[in-house]
């Protein structure tokens, strides 16, 4: 099976991107919220990874950092909810960095703590939903952590 992929939503499905199954993939995929069903392929990451953060806006999921075998990334990836389409480059992170949280305003994706040998990050990006460009470091969380969970509004 499929481990340490990200997860977005949209109003009326669940999505996962990512992940690893024996080696990393770069699978999005969807599952609807209004029947018990399987989910379905229905595009691929710009770069495919694991252990990154989710994100969702009103329109598109996104999924920032994580892992590619033999290195970090700070790459920030955009897909939309309205068709099934590949997601796109749109920024990055201001740090390279795996296992972070991500989480969701109405307005911004933010994604905090993280990792990258031998750094356990304290920091805080946000980046915004309306146009497509670089994260910044608005803040920093009580202690340096990696491995939690995120939020959305």
């Amino acid at each position: 099976g499929n481990r340490t992929l990200t997860g977005q939503s949209s109003t009326a499905h669940g999505y996962t991107s990512g992940g690893m199954t024996g080696t990393v993939v770069n699978t999005i995929q969807k599952f609807p919220f209004v029947s018990d069903s399987n989910a379905t392929d229905v595009g691929d990451l710009f770069q495919g990874r694991r252990e990154g953060a989710g994100q969702s806006s009103d329109v598109s999921g996104y999924t920032s950092g994580g892992y590619i075998p033999g290195d970090n990334v700070n790459t920030i990836d955009k897909f939309p909810f309205a068709s099934d389409a590949n997601a796109t480059d749109v920024g990055d992170l201001s740090e390279i960095r795996t296992k972070p949280a991500g989480q969701s305003s109405t307005a911004s994706g933010y994604t905090s703590g993280g990792y990258n040998s031998p750094t356990i990050f304290d920091r805080i990006d946000k980046f915004p939903f309306a146009s497509d460009s670089n994260a910044t470091d608005v803040g920093n969380l009580t202690m340096a952590r990696f491995l939690t969970a995120g939020q959305q509004y």
